[in-house]
């Protein structure tokens, strides 16, 4: 495996169009679903639920799409896609922006928490606004901002990005 794959479990997402396909040989028949290209705010999301190779060695993942404004998963979206990191990324920071600072992307804004575990709501910061990083912290598959006034964002590449 890979050291920039991303783990079973962990959150990916499509950032030029690609194809969900039936099996990890992909050819035109076995196409379930196209996602086109489109903002970072509206990218398909998925979980990797494991790795398989092609007969050409081509490493693929067996996703589902997962959305994450409502934490479920999509129905009939289960398959593979390519792991070529020009079509697919995780989904979530692992590192904090050299001037600590992030900006917030989702139009819904973003929540800060009182735990890690993003519960006990603390305050709501609209789109547009900019948030001062103190760490990044690991949540299970996921990542977490801790802000220097001690509550948590999401690492979400769709709802946060580096200022």
């Amino acid at each position: 495996m890979p050291n920039w794959a991303a783990v079973k479990g962990q959150s990916i997402y499509g950032i030029k169009g690609f194809y969900l396909y039936k099996h990890a040989n992909f050819n035109k028949n076995q196409r379930v679903k196209y996602y086109a290209k489109t903002s970072r705010v509206n990218r398909p999301q998925f979980i990797v639920k494991g790795y398989k190779t092609d007969d050409n060695g081509n490493l693929r993942y067996k996703v589902q799409q997962y959305n994450p404004s409502n934490g479920k998963y999509v129905a009939g979206t289960k398959g593979y896609i390519t792991a070529n990191e020009k079509y697919v990324v995780r989904a979530y920071y692992t590192t904090t922006p050299k001037n600590k600072k992030i900006k917030v992307l989702s139009k819904n804004g973003v929540k800060s928490y009182k735990n890690i575990e993003l519960t006990g709501k603390a305050k709501l910061y609209k789109k547009g606004s900019t948030l001062k990083v103190k760490s990044i912290k690991k949540y299970k598959l996921a990542t977490r901002y801790q802000l220097t006034n001690g509550n948590y964002v999401t690492g979400s590449k769709k709802f946060i990005i580096w200022k």
